[in-house]
């Protein structure tokens, strides 16, 4: 069958570029301010725009965070995909994957140090990102793999929802350690550091592929 050419995306509209500007001021601010010392009129400010206009999009800061949380996702779930079709989980494919992970920490400091902050003060926040990070680890094959010791060849529901806590919490785990390491460079050595959180992934994916 003939690949379809992908279409071209269409032209933004004025609306749009409306709320991404109003999206990079915020995260702008939070960057210089603090997620909690930036308000809602200090966003509108410095997207040369008032009040009223940021209201007919965003309600709330938390709102506008989460709206980059989801214009980040398609890539996080891109990175997440790959180490889903790696051939093996040893530590050193692992690492090679983490180094991904990393750019991507590396790529948008501001726009994640934003959202470290807004998680840290906005429990609404916090409770997105859990659930965003949970719905990228439920579609996950490797949480499924392994299933063959099972009658049926399915996992019961009980034991996939244990696995993907497991992931989800080192999903977490790794993005707060690499915060500390990218956006607060508090840490010394970073190779024995990427070293240590690959052996934690290679210990987890091999224990669910081979139960």
């Amino acid at each position: 069958m003939t690949a379809q050419p992908t279409a071209a995306p269409g032209p933004v509209s004025r609306a749009e570029e409306t709320r991404q500007r109003f999206v990079d001021a915020a995260v702008t601010l939070f960057k210089e301010h603090g997620y909690g010392a930036t308000s809602m009129s200090q966003v509108a400010a410095a997207a040369g725009s008032s009040r009223a206009n940021l209201y007919l999009y965003f309600h709330s800061k938390s709102e506008i965070v989460l709206e980059w949380m989801l214009e980040l996702r398609p890539e996080l779930d891109r990175i997440y995909s790959q180490l889903d079709h790696l051939p093996e989980y040893s530590v050193q494919s692992c690492r090679a994957w983490l180094a991904q992970v990393v750019a991507v920490w590396r790529a948008h400091p501001e726009e994640l140090d934003a959202m470290e902050q807004a998680m840290t003060e906005d429990s609404d926040v916090h409770r997105a990102r859990v659930e965003l990070c949970r719905e990228t680890a439920a579609g996950l094959q490797a949480l499924r793999r392994g299933s063959g010791n099972h009658q049926g060849g399915e996992l019961p529901s009980r034991e996939l929802a244990a696995r993907q806590v497991h992931m989800v919490s080192l999903m977490l785990g790794t993005e707060s350690c690499l915060s500390s390491m990218v956006l607060h460079e508090a840490i010394l050595d970073d190779d024995l550091f990427l070293n240590a959180l690959a052996s934690q992934w290679s210990t987890l994916l091999n224990g669910l592929t081979h139960c």
